[in-house]
Order: C-alpha cells, then sequence, then structure tokens
C-alpha cells in the first residue's frame, strides 16, 4: 500500500523557519538604518537651521567691544547649546577716504572664528570669517 504525505516534514519546517528568520532579521536591520539615519538627519537639520541665527548673535557681540583680544562665550538656542571662540587674523585701517571723515581711530579686524553646536548627542563644528570695527 502506497504511503500518502499528509505534510511537511520536521526538516522541512526546520529550514523554513530558519529561512523566515533571516528575512525577518535583515529586515529589521535595514529598518533600524533607516530609523538611525532619519534621527541624524534631522538632528543635523535643526543645528544647521540654527546656525544663521547664532551667527547674528555672535556677531553683534564681535561689535560691541573694538579691541583685537581674543573673544571667546557660549549659550543656549533653543535645546542647541553653543561654543565659539574668536581670534584675530588681520587688523587694517580704513582708507584714507574715510580716515578723513572719522579721524584715525577707526580700525577693523578679521575675526577667525570658531563655532562648536551641540544637539544632545551630536556636535557639529563650523568656521567663518568676520569683520569688526
Amino acid at each position: 500500500m502506497p504511503r500518502r504525505h499528509g505534510g511537511f516534514t520536521l526538516l522541512e519546517v526546520l529550514i523554513s523557519g530558519f529561512i523566515l528568520f533571516l528575512a525577518l532579521t535583515a529586515m529589521s536591520e535595514v529598518y533600524r538604518g533607516a530609523l538611525l539615519s532619519s534621527i541624524k538627519a534631522e538632528s543635523a537639520l535643526q543645528i544647521s537651521s540654527a546656525v544663521p541665527s547664532i551667527h547674528s548673535n555672535i556677531v553683534e557681540v564681535m561689535r560691541e567691544n573694538s579691541n583685537s583680544d581674543l573673544r571667546y562665550g557660549e549659550g543656549k538656542f533653543g535645546h542647541l547649546e553653543y561654543s565659539w571662540k574668536a581670534m584675530p587674523i588681520y587688523e587694517g585701517e580704513p582708507s584714507q577716504f574715510l580716515q578723513e571723515d572719522y579721524g584715525d581711530e577707526i580700525r577693523y579686524f578679521l575675526w577667525q572664528i570658531d563655532l562648536e553646536v551641540t544637539n544632545k548627542t551630536q556636535t557639529r563644528g563650523y568656521s567663518f570669517l568676520e569683520v569688526s570695527w
């Protein structure tokens, strides 16, 4: 009498379970990578969008004082924290035309400003030049 197959063997079930496990593991890793990338991108976007306002604050501080000392500061912008350091890299005099109008007391400075902005776990650095007088 011929034997009738009524289902899968144990080996077939184990192999198909293993294949399913591998597929689920791969999909969860893809999802995890996409989620981490999304979180990093959102953090970078928050930092980048705040930099122009932070830059304006630094420029105000730079123009309040006309000496050429090393300057630095720190602050908060919303939930972001930032610190900056400014080093003078050039000191100059205005053209003769402006000196005639304003006298010899006017000097201008070119500054190298290094800015670090932190958003919880991510820190980004920026560097720019600024002129003050």
